[in-house]
């Protein structure tokens, strides 16, 4: 196992949990930070073999929408949709606990590279020597190692986050309640805004395609001060640390005779919200139940794991993508949508709980519109480029769409 991060310590707490030797190889020490907004919707928990209470550091059910940071308006739900999280102490929680289960942990154990033998073992480098294994899981995240073995950057749907953990010593008193996030739309083409309050913390950042990534930090920070949240004084003490979040397509492979991806390094991410634990679960536990199966019958055979994952995943990512490609050319629509229709904001909520999915959201945003997604599909990869080559930064935020 090549990383220790939710993919790759479920797959090995499974793993572990059904008598097989596993190796979990990560190249940080635990706790290490890491880059993410810490929000998972509500439809994670029944994914989770184990309790993640001793790691939840808040609940939230209603969200601030806000269009081109301006018209501020709350939205409410009775039940929680997101849980908050420290990704640092969650990550660490899902580790110790497939180590409990019996995985052994390898931290600060970088894999250089790695070659697959003709009968199908696997030989990891690392800076502490090599290792062999019967098969491999590639849990290493957006910039997998792994994944070169399967798969070439253009096999996937690139975007782009920054996030920052503000600690509630910056952030100004009775601003933002711990039930509420809020997000903004339509200040980017394509990008969105959020903040989540969490027990200790507001996490603040913003997400957009790679090509509009180099406007991120100032957009999350225009968005943190049209907030209001910070103390005076405090947004040159806010740093912003990126990432990129890869979307499997039809290219996209997940396994092979001797390794298998999940999580973020097999482009689990969907990217309407930008979110890819829900999948590195699901992942994990599919993915370990193919390698126990595949191990037990002698055969060498993952097939069933990409049978498994693949066709309802790349349903559910394909309809996010088509809600991403309609709100880049109709970001006001969608922002309406949530904001006046309460069927599609209970539809929201719904896919966010594991109620629905989303392939429901994107025939109640859609509607009519669906069988022109071909179009709205052309149009928004003109767009994007024409926006970002007509509007610097600077006026693109200060006098926001």
């Amino acid at each position: 196992m090549v990383g220790g991060g939710p993919a790759g310590s479920l797959t090995a707490f499974h793993l572990a949990k059904a008598g097989l030797r596993v190796l979990v190889l990560e190249a940080r020490t635990f706790p290490r930070p890491k880059a993410c907004g810490g929000g998972l919707q509500a439809r994670i928990i029944p994914e989770l073999p184990l309790d993640i209470r001793p790691v939840v550091r808040g609940s939230i059910s209603d969200i601030t929408l806000t269009f081109a940071l301006g018209g501020p308006h709350t939205r409410t739900n009775s039940e929680t949709i997101v849980y908050t999280v420290l990704r640092s102490e969650f990550d660490e929680h899902l580790l110790r606990r497939a180590q409990d289960a019996g995985a052994q942990i390898r931290e600060s154990a970088r894999v250089r590279s790695l070659t697959i033998a003709a009968d199908g073992r696997v030989t990891v480098v690392t800076d502490d020597g090599p290792v062999t294994a019967d098969c491999l899981v590639g849990a290493d995240g957006a910039n997998s190692v792994v994944r070169n073995q399967l798969n070439p950057r253009e096999a996937y749907f690139w975007q782009a986050a920054v996030y920052c953990e503000v600690p509630e010593r910056l952030v100004a008193p009775d601003v933002l309640e711990q039930r509420r996030m809020c997000l903004d739309w339509g200040t980017l083409p394509s990008g969105y805004a959020w903040a989540f309050p969490k027990d200790g913390f507001v996490n603040v950042g913003a997400g957009a395609p790679v090509a509009l990534a180099r406007h991120l930090r100032e957009y999350a920070s225009v968005f943190v001060r049209s907030l209001g949240i910070l103390k005076s004084g405090s947004l040159d003490q806010v740093t912003f640390t990126g990432h990129q979040l890869p979307t499997l397509t039809s290219r996209s492979r997940v396994a092979n005779r001797s390794v298998l991806l999940v999580g973020d390094a097999a482009g689990l991410v969907e990217p309407f919200t930008g979110e890819g634990l829900f999948f590195a679960c699901r992942s994990a536990a599919i993915a370990a139940k193919s390698i126990v199966r595949a191990l037990s019958s002698g055969v060498r055979d993952f097939s069933s794991y990409s049978a498994e994952l693949l066709p309802p995943v790349r349903a559910e990512l394909a309809c996010s993508r088509a809600l991403l490609r309609f709100s880049t050319i109709f970001p006001k629509r969608v922002y309406q949508l949530f904001r006046n229709n309460d069927h599609a904001w209970r539809t929201l909520c719904r896919v966010l709980r594991g109620e629905e999915r989303f392939q429901q959201l994107a025939a109640e945003i859609l509607g009519p519109m669906r069988v022109a997604s071909r179009a709205i599909d052309a149009v928004s990869r003109l767009v994007e480029p024409v926006v970002m080559r007509t509007r610097t930064p600077s006026a693109s935020l200060s006098n926001p769409l």
